[in-house]
């Protein structure tokens, strides 16, 4: 009975370490694409031709260096490392704020939605960090087989979900974007006229449907790489125990 009750432990803790290692690894995947990939918005800027399509909605004229900066304050924005949204930028020659009212709103939910994901990876990461403490207390130097058998577990059945959102994103993806936002953005502050909104302009869904693709596979790709040791590691016990 104590043998039963220990490995029910020992499962429910591996599982709920791998359902927070995979939380840590989306969030750091996101954070890598938008934060650490050099020249990844004026790439996407190039892309979509979006100075054009800011002087056709709109009239404006800016040079790709301002948005560059416009960008970077932005981004400085959603971390919470900036007190608001009044970016100054020269707009038709003239000193202009980028944002309207409308756009700051709406940014100011997701700046909530991106440092409550953040707070939440520090305590996960500490949480972790307890889980793989007391494994190694209680379970007396099987606590790497535990963890490795829970994350493999885990993983086969998250990245199965994870694998047919992304299918089923790649295949509508303005109807999954739209359905994301009413559920994170249900105020409704998220839908733009492109004739008085820049953003809309310099952002297209193209744009963010690229940003969700590279988070998807710096993700799977991390994933990948934590599962390759784990799967040596299973195999090799498992030839052993034949042995």
């Amino acid at each position: 009975m104590k043998q039963t009750m220990k490995r029910c432990i020992y499962a429910a803790l591996s599982a709920v370490f791998a359902i927070l290692l995979l939380f840590v690894i989306f969030v750091t995947s996101f954070e890598a694409v938008c934060y650490w990939m050099p020249g990844l918005y004026h790439h996407e800027f190039e892309k979509y031709q979006v100075l054009e399509t800011m002087k056709t909605w709109k009239g404006d004229e800016m040079t790709m260096e301002d948005l560059d900066k416009v960008m970077e304050q932005t981004m400085i924005y959603l971390r919470g490392d900036r007190e608001n949204l009044i970016v100054e930028t020269t707009i038709n020659g003239e000193p202009a704020e980028f944002y309207n009212a409308n756009e700051k709103s709406h940014m100011a939910d997701v700046r909530v939605l991106f440092v409550r994901c953040l707070t939440l990876r520090a305590l996960a990461i500490l949480t972790l960090l307890a889980i793989a403490a007391l494994l190694i207390v209680l379970a007396h130097g099987q606590a790497l087989r535990i963890l490795g058998r829970g994350y493999l577990v885990t993983c086969a059945v998250i990245l199965t979900l994870v694998i047919i959102l992304g299918l089923l994103a790649m295949t509508d993806f303005t109807k999954y974007f739209t359905i994301f936002h009413e559920i994170f953005f249900s105020q409704g502050n998220w839908l733009f006229d492109p004739r008085e909104s820049r953003m809309i302009d310099v952002m297209p869904e193209g744009f963010f449907y690229d940003i969700a693709a590279r988070v998807f596979m710096v993700f799977l790709g991390a994933v990948a790489a934590l599962l390759i040791p784990d799967i040596i590691f299973a195999f090799r016990s498992r030839s052993k125990r034949r042995g």
